[in-house]
């Protein structure tokens, strides 16, 4: 697959199909492994690292559904690309930074994603529609399988599987959730469910981590990663917790809708003049008014003649596909990209039939 297919079609993975009233939209499992006899990424040489890949490379091809993926050394992308894949959340911060010898690894039909050489030697995530952690950890357990089979891996009785931070040996296995969380936000409660957070050992930050520090209201909850062993434990964890913030963010909702000042209709209101309005627009208030105009579909004051799903879908497709193009604008020259962008928003409330509801107004 050639790198201008891969960024020309959707993410082989899909967080709008929400199982809690919009506000999980996805799960992550990563997973981790090192082989034995060589050193971490990050104290590795060019030549460790090649070495490393030769070793590891023909493995993940010979595992079903990654024959035909992308494959690319890092040393290959463009700065566009890789903050384009940064942005489809088809490669991380961490290996975004790295060049030689260090290689991503794509499958079109899998919700997959494997890196060769980043943060460790092998990290591979699965992502899922909304709250399935546990059919994420299934499938990163069968891939630690075939790549045990074939590889010999930093391992030791005494603390499980090896990585470069010692803390975190064990499973090699940690957790994400992917949240939006526009009640909790526009009510200002974030600083307070973060410091929370931390006391139970679970962080949350930023979906969108990019200069412009636009988040659109969606967020990552992650676990730090346990002994071996420990995953059962951790999940029942992390799943309550996931929970707990459902609860608070359907609470805020509530509350926000049934406030006398309409604080809330005001601002799915703002967020929908601004996009049928607009001449230029940049991609945090892309992001944001998308946000909210999800939050309005979902609580129902925005119906469409499309299904609840389907609607979600095309708003998040919408976000990402500004932001991939945002990404490569400084490579393909684009001129006026406020204005494309905000002529795409004012195209996409013409081509998807709506109306607001009444008893919302």
């Amino acid at each position: 697959m050639k790198i201008n297919t891969l960024l020309s079609t959707p993410p082989n993975w899909a967080p709008d199909r929400n199982t809690t009233e919009g506000i999980v939209v996805g799960s992550i499992v990563r997973l981790v492994r090192n082989l034995a006899g060589f050193p971490f990424p990050g104290w590795s040489t060019a030549e460790k690292r090649a070495a490393v890949a030769a070793r590891v490379l023909p493995v993940i091809k010979s595992i079903q559904g990654f024959k035909t993926a992308f494959y690319a050394e890092l040393s290959q992308l463009s700065y566009g690309q890789r903050r384009a894949l940064l942005t489809r959340k088809q490669l991380t911060p961490c290996m975004a930074a790295r060049q030689d010898g260090c290689h991503v690894i794509i499958p079109p039909r899998r919700h997959t994603l494997l890196m060769v050489n980043e943060e460790e030697h092998i990290v591979a995530h699965s992502f899922q529609d909304g709250l399935n952690l546990e059919r994420g950890i299934k499938e990163m357990k069968q891939l630690a399988q075939q790549l045990e089979q074939n590889l010999e891996l930093a391992y030791a009785p005494q603390h499980g599987y090896l990585t470069s931070i010692p803390s975190e040996a064990g499973d090699g296995l940690q957790l994400y959730c992917l949240l939006h969380l526009p009640g909790l936000t526009c009510a200002n409660m974030m600083n307070q469910i973060t410091k929370a957070l931390e006391k139970l050992h679970v962080s949350i930050s930023p979906y969108f981590s990019d200069t412009q520090d636009d988040t659109g209201h969606l967020f990552v909850l992650f676990s730090i990663p346990g002994p071996e062993d420990s995953v059962n434990e951790m999940l029942d964890s992390f799943e309550n917790v996931v929970q707990h913030i459902v609860c608070r963010e359907q609470q805020v909702r509530r509350k926000l809708l049934a406030d006398s000042g309409q604080y809330l209709q005001d601002a799915i209101g703002r967020a929908y003049g601004l996009l049928t309005n607009c001449r230029r627009l940049s991609v945090k208030e892309l992001r944001d008014a998308i946000s909210l105009l999800r939050l309005g579909t979902l609580v129902g004051i925005i119906q469409w003649e499309e299904g609840e799903s389907d609607i979600l879908i095309a708003l998040n497709t919408l976000a990402l596909e500004q932001a991939c193009i945002t990404a490569m604008a400084e490579e393909n020259g684009e001129p006026n990209l406020f204005q494309q962008r905000a002529r795409a928003a004012r195209d996409f409330l013409n081509n998807h039939p709506h109306h607001f509801s009444e008893s919302n107004a």
